[in-house]
């Protein structure tokens, strides 16, 4: 399945770490039930990359960033934050979430998009399934230039356990953050669609400036143009009336005085 928008391979890409899958899946649940999520909130249908099978990696022969190159054209990057996403020695942090923010820096988009209320969000929505160490946070806003704001699926109680939040929690108000997991899944799908409407508009906004008739602006332009160039010589050409105007009435005072002048000589006599 193809993108939303032309160009792209995906519409999102879900990176993890495969640990944090193995116990009971949750990222595989996360996936499928932000799918049928994202069905009721598109009308058109959304395509997620996820790479559910633990094996199914490339080997140290291959090109590991042509190889993903395709798969990471994606409009939304969606990293599943744990307490062993952020390492720069794993295969996710690497050639995932590094590979694609590099990307989309240098893409049509770029890393941020500007929404349709007017306030910018980035093209990485990252999923919180565990409190993330102090330096696991910096080591985030470091790569990305930014502050961590993070989607929160954590599950925290007053005994001290911390874990993924279930969809279907067995005492959901003894989380500690007050958080619903339908909720959660609710705000990462219009989440998602804010940013791609936002990334539409983009297109159409480029598109209409591409459209915009250059001939009448030619035309503006010239008459411009021919207005500047016509305002020198009317200037020169009133200022060297004025001057001509001035000399005259000079010329006319003079006489009318010498005339007068030469009577009253005349009379003295």
């Amino acid at each position: 399945m193809a993108s939303i928008i032309e160009g792209y391979s995906y519409d999102i890409f879900i990176s993890y770490r495969q640990k944090d899958n193995k116990y009971d899946g949750w990222v595989t649940k996360f996936v499928d039930n932000l799918r049928k999520e994202l069905e009721a909130t598109f009308k058109e249908d959304v395509s997620v990359y996820f790479d559910e099978n633990p094996h199914d990696r490339l080997q140290e022969t291959y090109n590991v960033s042509k190889s993903l190159e395709g798969k990471l054209k994606c409009l939304i990057f969606i990293p599943i934050l744990s307490q062993t996403y952020c390492d720069p020695n794993s295969y996710a942090w690497q050639y995932e979430f590094l590979a694609f923010f590099k990307m989309a820096e240098l893409d049509r988009f770029g890393k941020d998009v500007k929404l349709r209320s007017g306030n910018v969000s980035s093209r990485i929505l990252p999923i919180r399934i565990h409190d993330l160490e102090p330096e696991d946070v910096k080591l985030y806003e470091k790569e990305t230039g930014s502050v961590l704001r993070a989607m929160d699926f954590v599950f925290k109680t007053v005994t001290g356990a911390i874990r993924p939040l279930l969809p279907n929690e067995d005492h959901p108000n003894d989380n500690l953050y007050k958080t619903f997991y339908r909720d959660q899944i609710s705000k990462v799908a219009i989440a998602i669609k804010e940013i791609v409407l936002g990334m539409k508009a983009e297109l159409v906004m480029k598109v209409e400036e591409k459209d915009q008739p250059k001939e009448s602006f030619r035309e503006v332009t010239e008459e411009e143009k021919k207005i500047e160039k016509e305002k020198p010589a009317k200037t020169v050409k009133s200022k060297l009336l004025s001057t001509v105007a001035v000399l005259a009435i000079l010329i006319i005072a003079g006489i009318l005085a010498y005339t007068k002048i030469f009577k009253r000589s005349s009379l003295e006599k």
